[in-house]
């Protein structure tokens, strides 16, 4: 069973416009991107054409040296084994990252228009002095991340009805009936013990439920992504390295922000400031900052040298504790606190929406997990509870008292199924882990269809 991917409906929507942009999709490695573009060529196209620079690195010169439309096409069609119809064949040009000319020289088949024309590429090796060299406005620049939970839910034929219902019950703030929220929390386990990379997930299905093939899948993404960084990164790659290694111990902390000492003692920000960024570019890593106050924007007071740094994907996160942490996560056992796995999760979720995560820290008031900015312009506080005292949140409690702040409501997440309190008379919402995909999509809102006129004169 191919795997539905969100992103699939985004394709369909840049295909139904008129054809005056290419459509580039970037990513982390294995995120599932050239599975993706073949499917949609597949269900829309009578032919493709693509071209894999990573294996073919003669293709890219011979591309980039192209001086006009007509040349580009021609020289196209002697790499390509399938026929170019105009309007009828899809061009695709998959990992730009090893071929930056390429995307200068690509602006000739947007002009033509002849051509539907998809880029993809992974970030890891971090080319993006060419990706930004794009000739601006000559492509749709769209993300991929690992499947959300709801993807997940797809793969595991869980019905439309099914989703609708969490949509609902996270709408108008009542619980699920007990049996199905039970029946999703276990599935949710899953979902963060397997992480959301489509290899590992199609693995797991293809296995009949093999946790072990899982894990090895895992296990072999994370070492890919090493041998990435010791081939791309020089001369910075022991450091990047370092700082990719040191993850999964800085979440396991009770503190989880990352602190520079775990990669040296008496090592300052400034000496690994790019090698974090360097992570951060590959969209291995998410980076959610400290904000000291909670307004908007939020980027204001941000602190990027105080950050938080999680896995891009819980699978990941996990294959790289010990085998049993993977079988506890599903079993839910009692032993472990999953703390930072659960927030991890969170993470990964929210970032699909928005790629600017904070949280709020203050010396006085404490540490709330994640403040997220909703379409609606308001803020909310999230806390990510593991445990049964899901109501015990101090921080959360002050950051509602602070009338300044002004912050109407808050959101803990949790294993408990939807329930409501209130804290200095300010509502808290009690929802469960599940639905942080419907918390997501408030966030990362469009001013599309907006109309404010000018004042007249």
């Amino acid at each position: 069973m191919a795997l539905k991917r969100k992103i699939e409906a985004t394709l369909e929507q840049w295909h139904a416009s008129p054809k005056n942009k290419a459509f580039l999709l970037v990513g982390a490695r294995q995120t599932g991107k050239t599975f993706v573009v073949r499917h949609f060529a597949e269900n829309n196209f009578d032919h493709l054409v693509e071209i894999n620079f990573l294996e073919n690195r003669e293709a890219a010169r011979l591309l980039s040296e192209a001086s006009d439309t007509q040349d580009f096409i021609a020289r196209l069609s002697l790499l390509s084994t399938t026929p170019l119809v105009p309007h009828a064949s899809l061009i695709f040009l998959d990992e730009i990252q090893v071929a930056p000319d390429i995307l200068t020289v690509a602006k000739f088949l947007v002009e033509d228009g002849r051509f539907p024309l998809v880029l993809s590429g992974s970030m890891l090796g971090t080319e993006l002095k060419g990706i930004r060299s794009f000739p601006v406005g000559y492509a749709q620049i769209e993300r991929m991340f690992p499947l959300d939970f709801e993807e997940f839910c797809w793969s595991q034929n869980v019905s439309p009805a099914i989703i609708d219902q969490i949509r609902e019950a996270h709408r108008q703030l009542i619980p699920l009936d007990e049996g199905l929220h039970e029946r999703l929390i276990s599935l949710y386990r899953y979902y963060v013990a397997i992480g959301g990379m489509p290899e590992a997930v199609q693995t797991y299905l293809d296995s009949s439920y093999d946790v072990g093939a899982v894990r090895f899948v895992c296990e072999q993404i994370v070492e890919n992504y090493r041998y990435d960084i010791a081939q791309y990164a020089e001369p910075r790659a022991p450091q990047i390295r370092a700082v990719f290694d040191a993850v999964p111990s800085q979440l396991d902390k009770e503190n989880k922000r990352f602190r520079m000492d775990a990669l040296k003692k008496g090592s300052m920000f400034e000496r690994y400031a790019h090698d974090f960024d360097w992570l951060i570019d590959a969209a291995v890593v998410i980076p959610v900052y400290a904000t000291t106050e909670p307004k908007r924007p939020l980027k204001r007071t941000a602190q990027t040298n105080k950050f938080k740094l999680y896995s891009s994907d819980t699978g990941l996160l996990l294959a790289q504790y010990s085998s049993q942490t993977m079988l506890d996560v599903i079993a839910n056992s009692p032993a472990i606190n999953f703390g930072a796995v659960y927030e991890n999760a969170v993470a990964q979720e929210l970032v699909c929406r928005d790629p600017n995560l904070y949280y709020f820290r203050n010396n006085r008031k404490g540490e709330v997990d994640f403040i997220i900015e909703r379409d609606d312009g308001s803020l909310l506080p999230i806390e990510v509870k593991s445990g049964k005292d899901y109501k015990l949140h101090t921080a959360l409690n002050n950051l509602l008292s602070t009338e300044d702040f002004g912050i109407n409501e808050a959101c803990v997440l949790s294993i408990a199924n939807v329930s409501r309190g209130e804290r200095a008379g300010k509502p808290v919402h009690y929802l469960p882990l599940y639905m942080t995909f419907c918390i997501a999509e408030q966030m990362g809102g469009s001013l599309a269809g907006v109309q404010i006129a000018p004042p007249e004169f």
